[in-house]
């Protein structure tokens, strides 16, 4: 980053110290919600929420995550499927089409993002597909590992992971896929120490990713898909840890 990026992400830090501050208890997903919904109220572009994204088009972005899952993955109509971290259901929305009504299941940290959702596949569909579509909590991680889902994506979401809450991640998503289930999680990491890359976003370092894997009880296999300089980009395919 240039140093005008640097001081910029100085002063988005201490903005972010501060909201802490005034909100003690409060979680790093509950900040990043409450600037995601503000920038979206004024119509700014995202790039991975709303209908305005700042890399191409809204619907063949998620259509293309989709179809590579499906192809990838062998995911059948009749799966029960969870997209963690579903946002206002870019991927989503490709999903719901093409899985059999009740089959999918969304979650995401804000109610705002999944009503923002329901209004992009509209009423029709939504009556139609009955996708499950829940605020991330610890009741809602249960009532979505009761349905026994087979496979679990999730897309565009870890680098948002605050260092801080990598390890509750892994283990909400280790706890819907339980015995039956399959995880895969599009990832970015370093070898060398975790960074800071923008006002909500981090690549984690392939030992902090490693060591949340391990404490959440499950066993994930980094496929590597892309190698750069500086980091690698690829799959996280995560299964629960077998308890005899």
């Amino acid at each position: 980053m240039s140093l005008l990026d640097d001081i910029k992400l100085l002063i988005r830090n201490a903005q972010y110290r501060l909201w802490r501050w005034r909100n003690p208890g409060a979680s790093f997903k509950e900040y990043f919600a409450l600037i995601a919904e503000k920038d979206l109220a004024r119509g700014r572009a995202h790039p991975t929420l709303g209908p305005k994204l700042t890399i191409g088009d809204p619907s063949e972005r998620g259509r293309r995550t989709f179809d590579l899952l499906v192809s990838r993955y062998h995911i059948d109509p009749g799966d029960v499927c969870v997209e963690y971290g579903c946002g206002t259901l870019r991927v989503g929305r490709h999903a719901i089409a093409y899985l059999e009504p009740g089959h999918y299941w969304g979650l995401d940290i804000a109610q705002s993002f999944l009503d923002r959702g329901l209004v992009l596949i509209g009423a029709d569909v939504a009556a139609q597909k009955m996708p499950a579509l829940r605020v991330i909590s610890e009741s809602s991680v249960a009532e979505t590992a009761a349905a026994q889902p087979k496979f679990l994506y999730s897309i565009s979401v870890l680098m948002h992971v605050h260092p801080d809450e990598l390890v509750e991640f892994m283990s909400n998503i280790v706890t819907i896929i339980g015995r039956q289930g399959f995880g895969v999680i599009a990832a970015q990491w370093t070898d060398t120490d975790t960074r800071q890359i923008g006002r909500q976003s981090w690549v984690h370092s392939f030992s902090a990713l490693r060591g949340a894997v391990d404490a959440s009880g499950g066993v994930g296999e980094f496929i590597e898909r892309d190698v750069r300089s500086d980091r690698v980009s690829g799959f996280i395919e995560l299964r629960r840890v077998s308890v005899e």
